[in-house]
């Protein structure tokens, strides 16, 4: 009997490319999964699971909760067509599409720990949401709570085929009237486009931690779609594993059993990175506990009591006490002659901001 609420996916129709939905939905998460698709170039149906399905096993669904029970699993579906059926919106339009979502259905738990997987084009996308998240405070929560990506066959540095395939996606294009996008321009080799997307990314790698598998197997007579120098970061190893699988492109992330060694491989390092991420939550929310409704009591002379967050309490008695607060709804009582009360009200800040701040008006003189 399963303990977690699988989700079978329905037959979905052009109106429903566009959307996140829910996997696997425990009744206490501790962490959100979110699995990012590829390319569609074939207007396949249902894309969004087949990318991580083979023998009709959705690994992430009917696999993944077994070690994993406390993780919601959530896939994330939008047009990726470069053909058929194509949409304007590319790279920037779709990783902005994620953002708000995600944003939309992590109200409830804004904070909760953030783990992407993400395949091939997928990987640039995210790329792209995780740079927008840190210059668009509207998305600053979900930017901070992401701890980690694991990358399956993302050409970081463009893939073998792809400007081969924009050329003939661009013909079949203008035969059928169809509206371009960026999505090929970012899977090109040594392409422009990918380049500031990976420069913008690379500001943010030590907040992350890394997974980056990369496919041994030829894609027919194409060969290695994406090699392993362009589906890995460079890190080094204490921020990214690079994993090699015995597999192609396309099934890259495709496992038709949990005894498979592949999937096998694959599951043992996302639950560490599960396990990691719930860790640091707590160390993260602990710290941010202890900054916040501080009680002090002090009696006799010449004490100093400095204080920074929010709802601290001070009581002294004695002479030439000093009171020093930083944070919102502070109190204090004093008693005696010769003290002194520095209060500063800070707005809405989280406990980190009200430590630097306090630290630097130390330095400034002001306390």
């Amino acid at each position: 009997m399963l303990w977690w609420n699988p989700i079978r996916p329905r037959k979905m129709n052009n109106s429903s490319r566009n959307f996140v939905r829910v996997l696997v939905d425990p009744s206490r998460p501790t962490v959100d999964i979110v699995a990012v698709h590829g390319l569609n170039p074939l207007d396949k149906q249902a894309h969004a699971e087949a990318t991580w399905t083979t023998e009709s096993k959705l690994w992430l669904r009917d696999f993944l909760p077994t070690q994993a029970p406390d993780a919601r699993i959530l896939l994330f579906g939008y047009n990726s067509n470069v053909v058929f059926q194509t949409a304007a919106s590319g790279v920037r339009e779709q990783a902005e599409n994620l953002l708000s979502q995600l944003d939309e259905l992590r109200r409830g738990d804004p904070h909760r720990p953030l783990i992407f997987i993400c395949h091939s084009l997928g990987g640039i996308i995210v790329k792209r949401a995780l740079v927008l998240a840190k210059t668009d405070n509207t998305y600053e929560a979900l930017g901070r709570s992401t701890f980690g990506v694991a990358f399956f066959g993302t050409p970081h540095r463009g893939g073998k085929h792809a400007g081969i395939g924009d050329i003939i996606a661009k013909v079949v294009r203008a035969i059928l009237g169809n509206p371009g996008n960026t999505f090929m321009g970012a899977l090109k080799e040594d392409s422009p486009f990918l380049k500031i997307i990976t420069d913008d990314f690379r500001q943010l790698l030590e907040n992350f931690q890394i997974l980056s598998f990369y496919e041994t197997r030829p894609l027919t007579r194409l060969g290695v779609v994406v090699d392993h120098d362009s589906a890995v970061l460079g890190l080094p190893g204490t921020r990214e594993k690079q994993i090699g699988l015995d597999a192609d492109h396309r099934n890259i992330c495709k496992f038709a059993s949990d005894e498979d060694p592949g999937y096998q491989q694959v599951a043992n390092n996302i639950v560490q990175m599960i396990n990691a991420a719930i860790i640091d939550h707590k160390h993260q929310a602990s710290a941010s506990a202890s900054l916040e409704e501080n009680m002090s009591n002090s009696e006799g002379e010449y004490n100093t009591t400095l204080q920074a967050g929010q709802g601290n309490e001070s009581r002294t008695n004695g002479i030439s006490n000093k009171i020093r607060q930083l944070g919102n709804g502070n109190k204090s009582k004093t008693s005696g002659n010769g003290n002194t009360t520095t209060q500063i009200s800070a707005g809405a800040m989280d406990s980190m901001c009200y430590v630097q701040t306090f630290k630097q008006l130390i330095s400034d003189g002001v306390f």
